[in-house]
């Protein structure tokens, strides 16, 4: 009923992107207290996989904006 299909699939995807992002990044800080006050390697992990999930999230939001412009 008025919803074009096509064009609410690609919508909002980058959202969730920095939904998931948002999520290893409080992980990273949860995950990378070790008990002698250094890092984890789980908390730097979950760190660069949230940088990594953010600039997919901004190529992805990037493709997206230009596909709405035209």
């Amino acid at each position: 009923m008025g919803n074009d299909p096509s064009s609410s699939e690609s919508a909002g995807t980058a959202v969730w992107y920095f939904v998931g992002a948002t999520f290893l990044f409080a992980g990273s800080t949860f995950l990378g207290s070790a008990d002698d006050g250094g890092a984890s390697p789980f908390g730097i992990i979950a760190g660069i996989a949230g940088a990594v999930v953010l600039v997919a999230g901004l190529w992805v939001f990037s493709r997206e904006w230009k596909g709405k412009r035209k």
